[in-house]
């Protein structure tokens, strides 16, 4: 059990963190969330029936446990209503039908493997390894905004990547 639930949460932990980040739109707030949310998908995940969506039912807890958080901090005002937090749920479920999490994971690894060495690096440091901009600035010399800022043109890099590869692929289907 204990395989197959990091399994599952590492294949849908993006999609997981964009949804939360969705809500919150505060990146230290949508990290302290994830890592709440993901202690409570552990202990929940007997609850999880195999051979369902996991990604939809983590989306289900991950709303809940968001909407509670927000709520707890009384910072519901300044992000989404709960309607609207409704809505992106909807409009996440709705996405998550018309993707294919082996065909995106097999692009976004192809499109990473196009990157340079120094933007692997980058990106290994950020989200294998978990360090702060401030920690990568000191070992490139760099500003942490020059660092957020690389982060960003490589995220949207790749994003644009895999969107290209998608659709070429769905365009030979």
């Amino acid at each position: 059990m204990d395989e197959q639930f990091v399994k599952l949460l590492m294949e849908h932990r993006s999609m997981l963190h964009g949804f939360i980040y969705a809500i919150v739109r505060n990146p230290h707030l949508a990290e302290d969330a994830m890592q709440e949310v993901a202690t409570v998908l552990w202990t929940k995940f007997g609850q999880f029936r195999q051979g369902t969506n996991f990604g939809a039912w983590a989306r289900a807890v991950a709303y809940r446990e968001v909407v509670a958080l927000l709520r707890k901090e009384k910072k519901a005002t300044k992000h989404l209503t709960e309607p609207a937090a409704r809505q992106l749920m909807e409009a996440y479920e709705r996405r998550q039908e018309h993707v294919d999490v082996a065909d995106h994971r097999e692009a976004l690894r192809t499109c990473v493997d196009e990157l340079t060495d120094d933007l692997r690096k980058l990106l290994s440091w950020r989200y294998e390894q978990r360090l702060t901009s401030a920690q990568i600035g000191e070992r490139l010399k760099r500003s942490t905004q020059a660092v957020n800022s690389l982060v960003y043109r490589t995220k949207n890099a790749l994003a644009d990547c895999v969107q290209k590869r998608l659709a070429v692929a769905g365009g030979e289907a």
